[in-house]
């Protein structure tokens, strides 16, 4: 059944954690993460939208074999875009979404923390990652973003 969603997810990019390998990355996912706790509450893997007009070269690593693979870079034409994949922490996920609840992207948010929000949510980050700091949650995005069936908009970092 097709229906709309809003999750609201605190998200890192993998970069950002340090990771540079596909292999590396998914070791760590492997190690830390409960993939049958996410949701609210929980940690889980977002990876990037294959649409090459906002990320070329992420259908690549999405569906890469190969674990010597780099994790996407960055790419020039779109500075602000980050590529994933990202580490989330679910704060909600409504589904399906209400008719008179979808705003169709229209309220979408990608936003960095307030210090108040880095503070509260650190201990959350340190039980997955023991040596992460209040400067580590910089790299950290409150999004709030309306998909449709699984195909999560890929800008919303």
């Amino acid at each position: 059944m097709s229906c709309w969603c809003r999750t609201t997810v605190l998200r890192i990019p993998a970069s950002s954690l340090g990771f540079r390998y596909k292999k590396d990355w998914e070791k760590f996912l492997d190690k830390k993460i409960n993939h049958s706790q996410i949701g609210p509450g929980g940690f889980g893997e977002s990876i990037c939208d294959d649409y090459e007009h906002w990320f070329p070269g992420c259908h690549d690593y999405c569906y890469s074999k190969d674990p010597e693979q780099l994790l996407p870079e960055p790419d020039p034409r779109y500075p602000d875009s980050i590529p994933g994949p990202f580490l989330d922490y679910y704060l909600e996920q409504i589904e399906p979404l209400e008719q008179e609840e979808r705003t169709y992207h229209t309220d979408d948010i990608a936003r960095e923390l307030t210090k108040e929000e880095m503070e509260e949510y650190l201990p959350y980050y340190q039980a997955v990652l023991p040596d992460f700091t209040l400067d580590d949650m910089k790299a950290v995005h409150y999004c709030r973003y309306e998909w449709y069936n699984g195909a999560e908009p890929s800008y919303c970092y």
